[in-house]
């Protein structure tokens, strides 16, 4: 007798700034409530590797004067890319695990999806409290990544089984640990140039309209399958804990 066919089942991991949101809220949230260019000078440091994710999200924070009212009456302002909606919709109705990543803060997350009528939708992500006039940050999953406070390649690895393809779908700087781990890559903006400067394969997109429209003939075709960059790379982190 052969061997058993393994069924490969699509876990789907999404960033939320400015994939879910159709602006960057974190950053311009502490554009808003802090010194705008020691936030610049910090984010320049942070890209050339000179500071750490969590380091970054520490200068922005000591820099923030705001209190919890005036922070939520600002995060309220942002809009989402409203065919999330109908993509959520699809991977739930289709048995579809769906997780948001982030390297962002709690509050403004949870908030935003209650305004827009997202419930349930399990995200992970840095978390804060107000205190005094500022904001202070903590950091529920730090790992070894010294360039994000809360690795997406980490939880990528940490939340995706063997017999899971893992689809992610971004457009920054903060998805690069995660692509490298991913099997399905959607991306656009910074994640875009990023790919193909660096030869990994992905789907363009402008919305989930886009997202949607290509996963469904994706599963449609029967052409779900794993990348063979991204399981080296996968096994390769797994050997090394």
């Amino acid at each position: 007798m052969g061997a058993r066919a393994v069924k490969l089942t699509p876990k789907v991991f999404v960033d939320f700034d400015g994939t879910i949101t159709k602006h960057d809220v974190g950053n311009a949230f502490f554009r808003k409530f802090g010194d705008e260019a020691k936030l610049l000078a910090a984010i320049d440091r942070w890209k050339a590797g000179e500071l750490s994710g969590s380091g970054l999200l520490l200068v922005e924070a000591s820099t923030a004067v705001v209190t919890e009212a005036e922070a939520v009456k600002f995060i309220e302002g942002f809009e989402i890319d409203v065919s999330f909606k109908d993509f959520l919709g699809f991977c739930r109705s289709s048995g579809i695990e769906l997780s948001i990543l982030s390297d962002g803060l709690a509050f403004y997350i949870e908030r935003i999806l209650s305004v827009n009528g997202i419930e349930g939708v399990p995200f992970y992500s840095n978390r804060s409290q107000f205190i005094d006039g500022g904001i202070k940050i903590e950091f529920p999953y730090e790992s070894d990544c010294t360039k994000c406070a809360n690795c997406k390649g980490y939880q990528v690895l940490t939340h995706t089984g063997a017999d899971e393809v893992i689809v992610y779908i971004g457009n920054g700087y903060s998805d690069r640990c995660a692509v490298q781990y991913a099997d399905s890559i959607f991306a656009k903006d910074d994640l875009l140039r990023y790919c193909e400067e660096n030869g990994v394969t992905y789907f363009p997109y402008d919305s989930f309209q886009d997202v949607l429209a290509k996963f469904r003939k994706i599963l449609e075709r029967g052409k779900l399958r794993k990348r063979h960059r991204a399981e080296l790379k996968r096994r390769e982190a797994y050997i090394s804990e």
